[in-house]
Formats: structure tokens, sequence, C-alpha cells
């Protein structure tokens, strides 16, 4: 079976409407009780498996179930395991231990700031900007006004504000990838041309919600006017570059 699916938020995605058009009998004959997925009533079947394709799935379902099952936290295991084998940037797989630490409201001994900033420059390090060079202007004002946040504003209102923004960019972050990464899509032009329009309209979108929020901030904290704000964009711009090149280098 060729599986359908694309790389989204949190890993490898197969919508059951793609999957219906790969499986003998529809997913979405399946139906819920509670909270348990009911098959329907239809004799057991091998579908005309070759032996040795059976022997290979077989062998696989073993090793899965010795790995994971009845384990606590199986799902956090499988994701981290997941991700390590297969996801299509390295700034994905970081940025699953940002949505992490950003979820913790008790930061123990460290500040907000101390544990969130390690992993900020080392998504600034690894943000694919040759595939999402469009992207890359919204994610440096994503990330600044991040550090903005952490700077500037109390410990009480920033969890809401961090994560409202983490969330926001994922979103965004996902909906681009999910145009390159992903296989065996039926209808697979009118799918992707639906993923680029909705793409193409969150970027501005979300790059002015950042500039008001920047706008905010700053106006409580600073006398602040427009020509500083473009240069203060223009070094943050010189900073990751210099970054990258001393990590490349």
């Amino acid at each position: 079976m060729e599986l359908p699916g694309y790389w989204y938020k949190y890993g490898f995605y197969i919508e059951p409407r793609f999957l219906d058009s790969a499986l003998p009998r529809k997913f979405t004959e399946y139906y819920t009780l509670d909270d348990t997925v009911v098959p329907p009533m239809h004799p057991k079947r091998d579908y005309g498996l070759k032996a040795d394709i059976k022997k290979t799935i077989d062998s696989i379902v073993r090793y899965l179930w010795k790995q994971y099952g009845y384990k606590s936290d199986y799902g956090k295991k499988v994701k981290r395991d997941s991700y390590q084998i297969n996801s299509p940037y390295d700034f994905n797989t970081i940025f699953q231990d940002y949505i992490d630490v950003v979820n913790r409201k008790e930061r123990g001994f460290g500040s907000r700031k101390d544990q969130l900033e390690p992993l900020l420059d080392d998504l600034l390090n690894n943000f694919p900007e040759d595939d999402f060079p469009e992207l890359f202007d919204l994610y440096l004002e994503w990330d600044d006004t991040v550090r903005l946040i952490l700077d500037c504003t109390s410990s009480e209102k920033q969890y809401g504000l961090i994560v409202d923004l983490r969330d926001k960019f994922w979103d965004v972050f996902s909906n681009c990838v999910r145009i390159i990464h992903h296989q065996n899509i039926p209808d697979e032009k009118s799918i992707i041309d639906e993923w680029e329009r909705k793409y193409e309209q969150s970027i501005p979108a979300f790059y002015h919600e950042l500039e008001d929020l920047r706008e905010e901030i700053l106006s409580d904290n600073y006398e602040f006017s427009n020509k500083n704000e473009d240069t203060v964009k223009k070094l943050l711009k010189c900073a990751y570059e210099n970054h990258k090149g001393e990590a490349h280098g």
C-alpha cells in the first residue's frame, strides 16, 4: 500500500479521507463508540498479500510492540523516535523541545528566559532558509518578538503571549512544510493548490500581528521610532547571517 500523508504539526499525518483512497475498504467505515474505534463486520481477509510481505509486516508489529507496548508515556517515546528518524528538518525536532519547555508553567530554578533562549538560538541556527526563503523575514520577526517578550514583559504576561506566538508560528511553518514533504496524496494538484493558498494568506496576517504586538510592548517600555525599529530589524538579520556563518565555519 502506498501510504498517503504529509509532515505536519506533530509528525507524519494521515487524513482519513486520504486513507480511504488507499485501502480496499474505506477507513471511515469504522465508527466510534465512546472512546473506542469499532470496525465494521467483515470477514477476516489477507488481501492477497505475498508471504514475504506478511512476514515483514508481522515482524514490524512485534518490534513495535516490544519497543512501546504498555510502556508509560509510550506516545512521547514513539513521537521522539519518529522525529529522530523521519523529521524533514532539524528545526522541526528542536521546535518540539521548544513546545515542551514553553508548556511548563513551573520554571524550576531558572527563569523562562534562561530556559528558552538556548532553544531560540538553536532554532536560529537550524531554520531551513534555503527551502523557505519567503518565510525567513517572518521567522526573524517571530524570534525577535519572543525575545522581546522575555526581556520586557512581566512573568505573569509572558506565558500567555509566548504560547500564543508559538502556536501561531508553528501553524504557519507546518503549512509550508507539508507543501514539500508529502507522499501519495490523491488529487494532488488541487490539494496542494489549497495548501499553498492557505499558506500564502497566513504570512501577511501573522506578520502584521507580530508588528502590532512589538509596537505595543515597545511603547510600554521605550520611546521608540519607526526608524529605530527598521535599524533593529537590519541588525537582527545581519546577526543571524553572521551567527549562521560561524556555526557552519
